[in-house]
């Protein structure tokens, strides 16, 4: 079977596709790499078209593997901009009821079973890669990007993550729904709470996080 590579945004992917040489193929925002069993997908911006367009593709392709690739913003000082790390935790952070002002999570309404495939108390986790020799992190998924310091005291609260990303509990979702076996690598583009893009360095982030992508075929 197929291995399959899924990037959000043409932007986090196009070095690794021009260096290792993917073409497009078929469908637009799939690629396939010739003469190997290497496939890449555009899969979009946010949980919304990440889980339509993977459900969509999945229940015409099966594969061995899945690469989540992309750049994420840290919670954590020591995990600075341009380090690459492996998610092995993730979940739906923005999934919930607001009380008043309060904030209350999906499980924590008993409106969803924290407990229930794919998750566990809400979580869902996948194994160490050890090959990668890459940190492995915590990670939240959200829908509101985190671009205040009060937003990011109450992620920290709730949730201690280490990074934050607006796709990767959507690709674990279906993965593990799907027993397709998953893992998620993030290469840090700036820090959350702050939204001034100047000191982002996305450049940075997207080279190193090709590097290591580029490692896997």
């Amino acid at each position: 079977m197929s291995r399959l590579f899924v990037i959000p945004t043409m932007i986090e992917a196009a070095e690794l596709i021009r260096i290792a040489g993917f073409r497009q193929s078929g469908a637009p925002g799939f690629f396939d790499l010739p003469g190997t069993d290497w496939n890449l997908m555009i899969a979009g911006i946010g949980t919304v078209p990440v889980i339509y367009n993977l459900t969509k593709h999945f229940s015409a392709s099966r594969y061995e593997k899945v690469i989540h690739g992309g750049i994420a913003g840290s919670y954590f000082l020591p995990l600075q901009p341009g380090e690459v790390v492996q998610v092995t935790r993730d979940t739906f952070a923005d999934v919930g009821i607001d009380h008043g002002g309060i904030f209350r999570w999906i499980f924590h309404e008993g409106l969803w079973n924290p407990d229930e495939k794919p998750f566990r108390f809400g979580w869902m986790e996948v194994p160490e890669d050890p090959s990668l020799k890459l940190e492995c992190v915590s990670s939240i998924t959200v829908d509101l990007v985190t671009a205040s310091p009060e937003r990011k005291a109450r992620m920290i609260d709730k949730f201690n993550p280490q990074a934050e990303s607006m796709e990767g509990a959507a690709v674990f979702y279906v993965c593990l729904k799907e027993d397709i076996p998953v893992i998620q690598i993030r290469a840090i583009s700036n820090y959350t709470g702050i939204r001034d893009r100047k000191s982002w360095k996305v450049d940075e982030a997207i080279e190193s996080l090709t590097k290591a992508l580029t490692k896997l075929l």
